[in-house]
């Protein structure tokens, strides 16, 4: 899929997508590359293996294509919510929740939360949202 393509599926207004333009653009372009590499590494590995039978997004969390993300830090947290914004890369949660600094950005649904039933790609889209009213 093009990236014209990905971008068309977006839920992001015109200011936001501005906006995330603009904080993207504030990560140091070697961390930008070393992210990409690693991104591109994890993605690769979300559906090989026995990880392509589990539905736990949270398998994803293991591995050294992982690691080397979450060692990047939050200074990528710009980059995570631009992968996220691609509804296929809504594994890229489980990077965001992991670097998040601040608890209040996190989130999640208890058990009798009505919003569950929206998913992992819901839970993406209100991280986003609350990550660009909140940064």
């Amino acid at each position: 899929m093009s990236r014209q393509e990905r971008s068309s599926k977006s839920f992001l207004t015109a200011t936001q997508k501005k906006i995330l333009r603009e904080q993207r653009t504030r990560v140091p372009a070697e961390l930008r590359a070393a992210f990409d590499a690693a991104f591109n590494a994890w993605r690769e590995t979300w559906f090989r293996g026995g990880l392509a039978m589990s539905s736990d997004p949270h398998t994803r969390t293991v591995g050294k294509e992982f690691d080397a993300l979450v060692a990047l830090g939050p200074e990528i947290l710009p980059l995570v919510v631009g992968a996220l914004t691609d509804p296929d890369n809504f594994m890229a949660l489980q990077l965001y929740d992991a670097i998040q600094p601040d608890d209040r950005l996190v989130v999640q649904y208890g058990p009798e939360d009505e919003r569950i039933v929206d998913g992992e790609q819901g839970r993406a889209r209100r991280a986003v949202q609350g990550w660009l009213t909140n940064r």
